[in-house]
């Protein structure tokens, strides 16, 4: 099977980073190598390309006039720079209120214990919730 058309590709002057040139080849349904650029026989009239698996082996057909090309991807390239931070966002709506806290101790009432000389020497502290609790006095030296 011959052509009488020759089919273009793109060329750019230099790849780009993590691009892979992979070589292409056409084949008859009988799988022998067709010469794309010599003339007569077949013509194409237009070119599909599909991807294929990455590691997959590049293929191409004509089909009435329909040059298929089976592309497989290419290899992950290396990951990029980080981005700049973005601008903070507005603030959220507020939460729900929590659970009332246990209620809190006051102190209603304080007895002191003096010595025979008058000097405090201890004494009892009464809280709101009518618990009591023994007060220790001590001396500091200046």
């Amino acid at each position: 099977m011959a052509l009488n058309k020759q089919v273009q590709f793109v060329h750019q002057d230099k790849t780009e980073p993590g691009q892979i040139i992979e070589q292409v080849a056409v084949f008859d349904a009988d799988g022998n190598p067709v010469d794309i650029t010599a003339g007569g026989g077949s013509s194409v009239t237009s070119v599909k390309a599909t991807g294929l698996a990455a590691g997959a082996t590049p293929t191409a057909a004509l089909a009435d006039g329909v040059l298929t090309l089976g592309i497989p991807a290419g290899a992950t390239g290396p990951a990029g720079p980080a981005g700049a931070a973005g601008a903070r966002g507005a603030t959220g709506p507020a939460g729900p209120a929590g659970v009332a806290g246990a209620a809190g101790k006051s102190v209603t009432g304080l007895a002191l214990t003096t010595d025979a000389s008058g000097k405090v020497t201890g004494g009892t502290v009464t809280f709101s919730d009518k618990t009591t609790a023994a007060i220790t006095v001590t001396t500091a030296t200046a």
